[in-house]
């Protein structure tokens, strides 16, 4: 469940420029001929009819299959199995890739494909490895969140609000609404919206609500990203502090009085010691999403402008830390983005590896059922079993400040 002021498209030229992440193309195109030669002997011609049925009849089952991700590679480390994987028509140049956004509570992930010119290719990356392309037209969109129904939030020229299986539909409320960023399975929806010089954050209770709550910073310009709200009504996101830098919040809608919320600054991680970064200190961090145990997703970054997975536990305040084990060093940058978590607390997210090109990844707790919509079972961040297994994972990763909102 789910879900830039840096948009994912800044993060995308950052890493493009340096190459760029997608802070967030287009598929291949398959066309088949079949051609019949006359013939004057019925036989021969029967024969040839009922090959060329035969051959219809393969090409029309061809292309009712179901379009499968490129599975890299599956990899157990520290306490996670990882799958890695490309949506169809990513590209290869740095900066392009795949980059998958959220995660909902039966397993399926949302995000897009990265094409080297800089165009996207939304799909939805179905528990069994199959992808759906969303109805989203243009190569400017960007889906960022997804609940179980197959329900996206994102961004196209504005907040929008895709059903399963339909085209998106503008949100009008509130008025100058740029991202809807995650979406819960009760159709709640968290985002960002422009008001005068600020950029609040924002709930709906359904895409059809007339009214929403205005979510404020709790310190600074009040520049506040929503990017993830779960069934009990917590919202995650960050904001821009008075330092000028992003610090991850939350808060629950039950306290929104007079139609605003304000958010709870969320203690920033003290970071760990790296391989390959040594002496790399704190900027940013960004959380991206939550599941209904309360458990936080999302990444830091550090001086050396790498960026490092985390998971968050706000009952201890204790962070684990966590990168995809295929990450790699480009140009001594690498990115690990956890961008959402589900109920069974598999998560969801991408990496860059050593050419500074982008892969998805979903990852399931060892020993765990991740699809079956059950509560999380994973150890909650700072336990034994996480902290024992949580600080060799550090690594991966190309610049992508996921969900930094336009400003």
């Amino acid at each position: 469940m789910e879900s830039t002021f840096h948009s994912e498209r800044d993060a995308l030229a950052d890493i493009g420029t340096r190459s760029s992440v997608c802070d967030r193309t287009v598929q291949p195109d398959y066309s088949c001929q079949n051609r019949r030669s006359k013939s004057s002997f019925p036989y021969r011609s029967r024969a040839a009819a009922g090959r060329i049925s035969f051959v219809a009849g393969l090409a029309a089952l061809l292309a009712a299959a179901p379009a499968h991700a490129s599975i890299l590679g599956v990899v157990t480390a520290n306490g996670y199995t990882f799958t890695n994987f490309d949506l169809p028509g990513s590209g290869n140049a740095a900066g392009a890739g795949t980059n998958i956004n959220g995660i909902a509570n039966n397993g399926a992930a949302v995000g897009f494909a990265i094409e080297n010119n800089g165009g996207f290719t939304n799909y939805v990356y179905n528990a069994n490895g199959t992808v759906t392309p969303l109805n989203i037209s243009g190569t400017d969109g960007m889906a960022f969140g997804i609940n179980s129904a197959g329900d996206v939030a994102g961004s196209q020229n504005g907040a929008f609000f895709l059903p399963g299986g339909g085209s998106p539909q503008t949100l009008t409320t509130p008025a100058n609404a740029t991202s809807a960023f995650g979406i819960n399975d009760q159709g709640n929806i968290a985002g960002q919206y422009t008001a005068g010089n600020t950029t609040p954050g924002f709930y709906l209770a359904n895409n059809a609500a007339q009214t929403f709550v205005q979510i404020d910073a709790p310190s600074g310009p009040n520049l506040v990203n929503a990017q993830g709200v779960n069934d009990n009504g917590v919202v995650v996101g960050f904001y821009v502090g008075n330092d000028g830098q992003d610090h991850g919040f939350n808060a629950n809608i039950a306290n929104a009085r007079n139609g605003v919320l304000m958010g709870s600054a969320v203690s920033d991680p003290i970071i760990p010691s790296v391989p390959g970064e040594p002496g790399a200190t704190f900027v940013f961090s960004q959380i991206l999403g939550v599941n209904d145990g309360g458990l936080e997703v999302g990444y830091y970054g550090d001086d050396t402008t790498s960026q490092h997975g985390f998971l968050y536990n706000p009952s201890t305040d204790l962070y684990t830390f966590l990168d995809d084990p295929a990450e790699g060093f480009d140009n001594g940058v690498e990115v690990t983005q956890i961008t959402g978590i589900s109920n069974s607390g598999e998560i969801a997210g991408f990496y860059s590896d050593t050419s500074g090109v982008f892969h998805g990844f979903v990852a399931c707790p060892v020993g765990v059922s991740c699809t079956n919509g059950g509560q999380s079972t994973v150890p909650e961040p700072g336990s034994p079993a996480l902290m024992g297994l949580g600080l060799g994972l550090i690594g991966l990763g190309r610049l992508r400040r996921r969900r930094r909102a336009v400003a």
